[in-house]
């Protein structure tokens, strides 16, 4: 009996050292892995933010008037003059499209 565990002893040591060096070994494979992982998250994040700083910059190009006014020209559409302001008593009728409107401060000016 002394000497199964005498015997024994040796072979449980160099199975534990074993076993430690496997998950050591593992677990810079882990890291590793995570490492790599890690730099191709933050690169795709770099790309993202370099996307929408483009997209950004080209939503301002489209809102400037004078692109605003290009692309409605390209269209055909054609912008109306702004007629002066008319305002309405409680129950006049407003007028209808392309009526002439008549001020009544001005006669003469339409």
């Amino acid at each position: 009996m002394g000497d199964d565990l005498k015997t024994s002893r040796p072979i449980l040591l160099v199975a534990l050292f074993l076993l430690v060096g496997l998950l050591t070994v593992w677990q810079q494979a882990e890291t590793l892995r995570l490492g790599y992982w890690i730099r191709d998250r933050e690169q795709r994040l770099a790309e993202l933010e370099r996307e929408r700083r483009r997209l950004e910059a080209e939503v301002g190009r489209c809102k400037a008037p004078a692109a605003l006014m290009e692309r409605a020209t390209a269209l055909g559409v054609v912008l109306a003059v702004p007629q002066d302001w008319r305002v309405l008593k409680p129950g006049q009728a407003a007028p209808q499209f392309g009526e002439r409107v008549v001020d009544a401060r001005n006669p003469g000016r339409p």
